[in-house]
């Protein structure tokens, strides 16, 4: 289908967005979640798959979908662009009264978008925000995180632009998009939402799967810091959209589980580096941490997981332990 019939095509309750990236393998139950759906009429639902350039069965396996559901699946297929780019397409040409997310290799329960429907017509939210649950290649769900209707949790708990659902006029009136970094642009997109909206619900809802691909957690903790430049790069680019004691603590939340994460593997020197870093791009902006009210027992909503690495490492950080607590944890080579 061209794009110019997109635009012509009736209005949807629903868009999903769904970027392809050589995901044969998962791609497909990924979208017989949607179609599979209870209660929601699936022709409600306009369902726009943007192959990125796979070079693999993808795009394939997406035209078969379309010819079995013209009515409700849409193809679009284009040369690599990456994820914030493919979805910012796709929110341009999304034609659904709502708008909603999702990564190919995850999928959803089969009352997930009544749920989220429902609960945004009835509150006249423009975001509704959902919990999620971690299912491995077994079914066996290795975390399940639930949302409660706190400032922080429905802000801040899941920074992904899934598990939500987006009103669309929201998103294209106040031009929000994801940032075209290749790092944490669905932390700036949550940002930018949280700074145009009070109108944010969340709801005790684990309608989201996201999958634990056991492959790519491994790649991802093995890294080490690899990554530096661009989570640098991502903390400058938040702070512009910090207005809030809340929005300080998931700027500092965003650096220190970056250096937790991926640090465990580095080398300490390069830890402490990386650290050092980050804290002079705060000083250097004039963000005031040290007396953040969130700091000793954090905010309530949040994880106890992240209170506890929060206020652990700030408290290493005013004491000036940071380099024997590296020492300890890192285990990367020695320099």
């Amino acid at each position: 289908m061209e794009v110019q019939e997109i635009r012509q095509a009736m209005q949807k309750k629903i868009s999903f967005i769904i970027p392809v990236y050589n995901g044969e393998k998962y791609i497909a139950r990924c979208i017989d979640s949607v179609l599979e759906q209870e209660d929601f009429t699936i022709e409600d639902v306009e369902l726009l798959l943007l192959n990125d350039g796979s070079s693999d069965g993808s795009l394939g396996i997406l035209r078969e979908y379309e010819a079995l559901h013209p009515n409700v699946i849409t193809v679009i297929d284009q040369k690599n662009m990456g994820v914030a780019k493919t979805r910012n397409r796709g929110i341009d040409l999304a034609r659904g009264t709502y708008i909603m997310f999702m990564d190919q290799d995850d999928y959803i329960d089969a009352k997930n978008l009544r749920t989220f429907y429902d609960a945004a017509e009835k509150s006249g939210s423009d975001i509704v925000v959902g919990g999620y649950k971690r299912p491995n290649s077994d079914g066996k769900n290795i975390r399940v995180v639930t949302q409660q209707n706190t400032e922080y949790s429905k802000r801040y708990k899941i920074s992904a632009a899934w598990a939500k659902i987006h009103r669309a006029d929201f998103l294209k009136k106040n031009n929000i998009v994801f940032y075209d970094n290749n790092y944490g642009e669905d932390i700036i997109f949550t940002m930018l939402e949280n700074n145009n909206t009070d109108k944010i619900l969340g709801i005790d809802y684990l309608g989201h799967n996201w999958f634990w691909n056991e492959q790519s957690v491994s790649n991802t903790s093995q890294r080490g810091l690899r990554d530096n430049i661009k989570i640098r790069e991502l903390l400058v680019d938040m702070i512009p959209l910090v207005r809030t004691e809340l929005d300080v603590y998931y700027l500092l939340q965003t650096g220190i589980h970056y250096l937790l994460f991926s640090g465990r593997n580095a080398a300490a020197d390069d830890f402490v580096r990386l650290y050092k870093s980050f804290f002079a791009i705060y000083d250097e902006h004039n963000i005031n941490y040290k007396n953040n009210k969130y700091i000793t027992f954090g905010p309530k909503g949040a994880l106890v997981s992240v209170r506890v690495a929060i206020s652990g490492f700030m408290l290493l950080h005013r004491l000036n332990l940071i380099r024997i607590f590296a020492k300890v944890y890192c285990n990367g080579p020695k320099k």
